[in-house]
C-alpha cells in the first residue's frame, strides 16, 4: 500500500507500524527483515534504496554506518560462499581470484545486494570472458595481430608513401631516357636521309645544285614527363619511416607483454568460472540473479531459526 492512498491518520498509522517492525527486526538482527524493510520503504515511498537507511534513521550519520556495516559483513559471508573464487575483502572489494595479477571485479553495493563494475577494466571483464569463451586456440593471437595493426600504422603509411614516390621516380627515370634515345635517333635518321639524298644526286647529275633540295625539317626533342618526386621528397619520408618503424617495434614489444600477461588473467578467470559453471553465460546469470538468490538464502535461514 502506497501512501497517495492514505489519510493522515493510515498514513500515522503505517508509520507507527514500520518503525515498530523494523526496530524489531533490528533488535533480532534480522537481516533478512531489514532488507525487506528497506524495500518496502523504496517501493512505497519512490525513494532510491540508497535513500532509504537515511530515511529511516533520520539521517543520523554513525547510525546509517552502523547499519550498513552490519549489512555488509553478512552479505561478504554469503557472498564467499555462494561464488567460492571470488576473494571478497571485508570492506566490500571483490577480486577475481587469489592469484598473481588478479583483477578486481568490483565493489559491493550493500544495498541493492549486487556488485558494482565501478571502471572500465571491471566492465571489461564479463565481455572478454564471452570472447575467450569463443576463441581459446586464437584469443592471444588475434589481440596480438590487432594491436600490431594500430601500433605500426603510422610506419605502414609512412611505407606505402615511399612506394609511390620511387615508382614514380623510376618511371620518371625510365620516360626521360626513351625520349632521350628517341630524340638521337630521329636526329641520326634525318642526318643519314639527307646524306644518302645528297649522293644519289650527285651520282645521277652533278652539276645539279644544291638548292633544289627541299629544307630539312628540324627534329623537335621528345617531351620529358613531370617528375611528380623527387630526391628531397624520398629521403625526408624514408627518415620518418624509418623514426617510425623504430618506435613502433618499440611500443610493440612492450605491450606484447602486457597483452601475453592479461590473456593469461584471463585464462585463470575462464578456468575459474568453468570449474564452478558450465558457461560463462551461467556465471552471468548467478551474477543477475545475485540479490535475488541472496534475500532467499535469508529467508531459508530466518525460517530455520524460528523452526529451532
Amino acid at each position: 500500500m502506497g501512501y497517495k492512498n492514505m489519510s493522515v491518520e493510515t498514513s500515522l498509522k503505517y508509520q507507527q507500524d514500520f518503525f515498530e517492525h523494523f526496530a524489531a527486526a533490528w533488535a533480532d538482527q534480522s537481516t533478512y527483515r531489514i532488507y525487506q524493510g528497506i524495500d518496502n520503504t523504496a517501493a512505497n515511498l519512490r525513494l532510491d534504496p540508497h535513500d532509504v537507511p537515511g530515511y529511516i534513521l533520520a539521517y543520523d550519520k554513525q547510525a546509517e554506518q552502523e547499519l550498513m556495516t552490519f549489512l555488509q559483513q553478512h552479505l561478504v559471508s554469503w557472498l564467499r560462499d555462494h561464488i567460492p573464487f571470488f576473494d571478497v575483502t571485508d570492506d566490500g572489494r571483490v577480486f577475481f581470484g587469489d592469484w598473481y595479477h588478479r583483477r578486481q571485479f568490483g565493489r559491493l553495493d550493500v544495498i541493492n545486494r549486487t556488485i558494482l563494475h565501478q571502471t572500465d577494466d571491471q566492465r571489461a571483464i564479463m565481455p572478454q570472458l564471452y570472447d575467450f569463451a569463443d576463441h581459446q586456440a586464437t584469443y592471444l593471437d588475434d589481440q596480438l595481430e590487432d594491436m600490431r595493426r594500430n601500433v605500426y600504422q603510422q610506419a605502414t603509411d609512412l611505407h606505402n608513401q615511399l612506394e609511390t614516390l620511387e615508382a614514380d621516380q623510376a618511371g620518371d627515370s625510365e620516360a626521360s631516357t626513351g625520349g632521350r634515345v628517341a630524340s638521337n635517333a630521329a636526329s641520326s635518321s634525318a642526318n643519314n636521309g639527307s646524306g644518302l639524298r645528297g649522293l644519289l644526286r650527285n651520282f645521277i647529275d652533278p652539276d645539279e645544285p644544291d638548292g633544289d633540295a627541299p629544307e630539312e625539317q628540324p627534329v623537335r626533342p621528345a617531351r620529358q614527363p613531370q617528375r611528380r618526386g623527387n630526391g628531397l621528397d624520398i629521403n625526408r619520408i624514408r627518415r620518418q619511416f624509418d623514426q617510425a618503424k623504430a618506435a613502433a617495434d618499440k611500443a610493440f614489444d612492450s605491450q606484447k607483454r602486457q597483452l601475453q600477461v592479461a590473456a593469461a588473467v584471463t585464462n585463470y578467470e575462464y578456468q575459474a568460472v568453468t570449474k564452478e559453471y558450465d558457461t560463462v553465460a551461467d556465471f552471468a546469470n548467478v551474477l543477475t540473479s545475485m540479490a535475488d538468490d541472496y534475500m532467499q538464502a535469508l529467508k531459508a535461514d530466518e525460517g530455520g531459526q524460528h523452526n529451532a
